[in-house]
């Protein structure tokens, strides 16, 4: 741990953040930033709290502002500043933005109560993790710079994903992040995107002994880890039970079936290639099986309908028993909390809006 004579000596000012006519001075670790206290006292009440306050005789100055130290992460800090004075930094969705910007604005706007960017994180942060089986199927995140800067103009809020949601180390910290400000509703597809990341053994370390997320230290609370390993294994389960299952049971034939015995054989080699499936993701049970078109040579086309169907009404049932899975409300009432804390507009299809 750095001294306080150590840090001293390793000061280092945020250009960005440092104005000359600024008039308090924050400290964040070693991190530095002079900015404008009426700008922070209009936009958080507890910052306007905290600052009104008289100064004691003996205030710490720098270049004549009073010096605030602040507990939080100098990364975040810094996020969060951006956001509150340069206004094209952070823009509303469905605007592209990355992840350390989402979680620093949210966190520290959830803690020094800036609701607009509280508001705005949110709901960045919902764009990856919907609560409809349809949205989870259609919406897409748009990557600048691999072709795609911006979303179609005629693509519905409901198919837009704002920011990069892959990684182990990003879908830890989004559980951690979603308890800590009681966005519930993010939590089943998170477990569940992290439930697909894992693929052997080793990639469980980080989920029991954190990891570091845009430079950041995040870990699973005990109640999120023990809900989310006993989730994992029945969605593993899932994966090489109930959809190997459909496949194998006969009442799944169609009645018009052109030639049992031949779709019998069809259904055996799609398990085999079903198994292969699994062995590369053991437990991502939503993308199993995507490609129908694959069944043309293997069964008759009756009987791959009726796969597709009885196979299709299996994910629609993993989706409605996903919340349960991992120990939390419905989704119903996880929409509810949802429609509360940012209103219920912005993932509606477009038919629906």
């Amino acid at each position: 741990m750095l001294s306080d004579t150590d840090i001293h000596a390793s000061i280092h000012r945020i250009h960005d953040l440092w104005f000359e006519d600024g008039n308090i001075v924050l400290q964040a670790a070693n991190c530095q930033f002079r900015v404008h206290r009426g700008i922070l006292a209009a936009c958080s009440p507890v910052f306007k709290d905290m600052l009104s306050f008289p100064q004691p005789a003996d205030v710490e100055l720098v270049e004549g502002c009073p010096l605030v130290r602040l507990t939080d992460h100098p990364k975040e800090v810094t996020v969060f500043l951006k956001a509150i004075f340069k206004p094209d930094y952070f823009m509303p969705f469905p605007a592209h933005t990355d992840y350390a910007i989402i979680s620093g604005c949210l966190r520290l706007g959830h803690k020094y109560d800036v609701e607009h960017l509280r508001l705005r994180a949110l709901v960045h942060l919902s764009s990856a993790f919907r609560t409809t089986l349809s949205e989870w199927d259609t919406a897409e995140y748009f990557n600048p710079g691999v072709g795609k800067e911006t979303p179609p103009s005629a693509c519905a809020l409901s198919q837009i994903i704002s920011w990069n949601s892959q990684g182990t180390d990003t879908q830890i910290s989004c559980i951690q992040l979603a308890r800590e400000v009681n966005a519930l509703w993010i939590l089943p597809a998170a477990f569940y995107s992290l439930s697909t990341s894992l693929i052997h053994p080793m990639s469980l370390m980080p989920v029991f002994n954190g990891t570091v997320c845009r430079g950041v230290n995040v870990n699973l609370a005990a109640q999120d880890l023990e809900a989310f390993l006993d989730g994992h294994s029945q969605q593993t389960l899932v994966s090489a039970v109930r959809f190997l299952g459909s496949l194998s049971e006969p009442g799944d034939s169609s009645p018009a079936c052109d030639g049992p015995a031949g779709c019998s054989i069809g259904r055996l080699s799609a398990i085999h290639s079903l198994r292969d499936l699994i062995a590369l993701q053991p437990s991502a049970p939503l993308e199993l099986w995507s490609n129908w078109e694959g069944f043309d040579e293997e069964v008759c086309y009756p009987c791959r309908d009726s796969l597709e169907d009885a196979h299709e009404q299996m994910r629609e049932s993993f989706w409605d028993g996903l919340p349960e899975m991992y120990g939390l409300p419905s989704w119903r009432q996880l929409e509810q909390m949802r429609d509360a804390a940012i209103g219920s507009h912005w993932f509606v299809p477009a038919a629906e809006s």
